[in-house]
């Protein structure tokens, strides 16, 4: 099969939101859609005729030769840096330590160099910079914001995070103590059973099912060599990538690079995570629970962000669930039948699972025959694929707004992050929507036979029945 490269998005936070969204499945978030009519913004926005012109530049920095993706703009003075560890998520934390990579990104901002945890923060606060670490699946990483005239100091407090963190035992103590309480209160909300369930009906004892916030048993008896071993091992410039974005030039990121990065050791060792094995039988697991929504989340097989069915892919979800409330299972499910408040679908790209999943919530008497008609569209789709109407509003909609990604500077720098992590080349921002305009209906409906099969699925499902 040939191949042919592309981009794809995901999100990282610090611990308030770490808690939240490690209960998620598959690292792309399990979140409820907001009404939104996307086909407002395609058929009047002024985007759709434009595509991105800024150039991006590959750095190599002068001592250490670490590369990085560069996109300057002087507009503002604002620099967002967004890097990552490949392979140091929490699917490769090892036995008898499951939990220690979200310890760890929770703690590289409880003090560092010469700053304790208060001091630490206050210097992030009273010079507006912002600083993040999160532990995801596969990967481990963070994002630093700051303006031009903080930067300094900024670069300083990161560098001294990934290089000196102090782990003391307080603040160890402190954040297992945070940790065993959420994992306490997991079981208060249907969204995290449902979710947990969900990952262990898929994965079983691959890495992928565990709980994304470790063991209860495992936490407590992390210490502070353990927590060392980890940086040492699992934050190296072998597995690094960073994206930088903003009022910097290619000298200047060529410095950063070599100061802050450049003491990290040259070479780590994570440990490897073999691909998920799932068996798509139409197997669903029921968790009867008294509660006001059932809630069914779905999956079938999907495929990798370089795959080459991966645009007609993507495009055949956005005209199924993926445009809000112009999908097709919105406007059956949700606009003519009042049977949901959100229904929708979307590509996980997870490295060694990737997936196409759907989900909605519906009362507990409405949910049957909301599920028929979820089933006999998913069905429909398969079988008859979409219209060429579909196809050029699904096109217009995600021409139009890509551009909306760089309002955000840390959007770019997230971006460039993602371009090195799934090799799509420096003109990636300048291509993406050709990739979209290439696609035709033949291949959205290709998609459609072959991914949209109802019955090759697996799914869990919470609620009153």
């Amino acid at each position: 099969m040939t191949r042919r490269s592309h981009y794809k998005k995901k999100k990282m936070g610090a611990l308030g939101a770490l808690v939240v969204f490690l209960l998620v499945l598959a690292g792309a978030g399990y979140y409820w859609l907001r009404p939104f009519d996307p086909s407002v913004l395609a058929e009047s926005s002024v985007l759709q005729a434009k595509d991105f012109e800024a150039d991006v530049r590959e750095v190599v920095s002068p001592r250490k030769s670490i590369k990085a993706y560069l996109l300057e703009d002087r507009h503002n003075p604002i620099i967002s840096v967004r890097f990552i560890f490949e392979g140091a998520g929490y699917a490769g934390d090892g036995d008898g330590e499951e939990g220690i990579a979200n310890l760890a990104a929770a703690l590289l901002s409880e003090g560092a160099g010469d700053w304790d945890a208060q001091a630490f923060k206050e210097e992030l606060e009273n010079l507006a910079i912002g600083l993040n670490f999160a532990a995801e699946k596969d990967d481990f990483g963070g994002s630093l914001l700051t303006t031009k005239e903080n930067a300094p100091k900024a670069f300083e407090l990161l560098k001294a995070a990934l290089t000196q963190p102090h782990f003391s035992a307080e603040d160890t103590e402190r954040v297992k103590q945070q940790l065993a309480e959420a994992l306490k209160r997991q079981s208060e909300q249907p969204e995290n059973v449902l979710a947990l369930a969900f990952a262990e009906e898929l994965y079983g004892k691959h890495p992928y099912g565990r709980n994304p916030l470790g063991k209860a048993n495992d936490i407590a008896s992390v210490d502070e060599a353990a927590l060392r071993r980890f940086m040492h091992n699992r934050l190296s410039r072998q597995n690094l990538i960073v994206g930088i974005a903003g009022d910097m030039d290619a000298e200047e990121a060529g410095r950063f690079l070599d100061d802050v990065f450049g003491v990290l050791p040259a070479n780590g060792r994570t440990n490897f995570v073999r691909d998920a094995e799932i068996s798509f039988d139409g197997g669903e697991r029921q968790i009867v629970r008294k509660t006001g929504q059932n809630i069914i989340i779905m999956a079938w097989p999907g495929v990798a962000r370089n795959d080459e069915d991966f645009y007609p892919l993507f495009v055949a979800n956005h005209i199924m669930g993926g445009s809000g409330l112009n999908s097709r299972l919105s406007q059956k499910i949700r606009e003519e039948k009042g049977l949901t408040y959100g229904v929708y679908s979307y590509l996980s790209l997870n490295d060694k699972s990737p997936l196409l999943i759907a989900s909605f919530s519906s009362t507990p008497e409405k949910y049957a025959q909301a599920k028929e008609i979820f089933m006999r569209e998913w069905r429909k789709f398969q079988k008859e694929g979409a219209t060429a109407e579909e196809l050029k509003k699904a096109k217009d909609y995600l021409i139009a707004s890509y551009n909306l990604r760089f309002v955000s500077i840390s959007n770019i720098a997230e971006i460039l992050a993602a371009m090195q992590k799934y090799n799509l080349g420096l003109d990636f921002l300048q291509k993406r929507n050709d990739y979209v305009r290439q696609v035709d209906l033949q291949q959205v409906n290709r998609a459609a036979a072959e991914y949209f099969d109802a019955d090759k699925r697996r799914s869990a499902v919470i609620g009153d029945f």
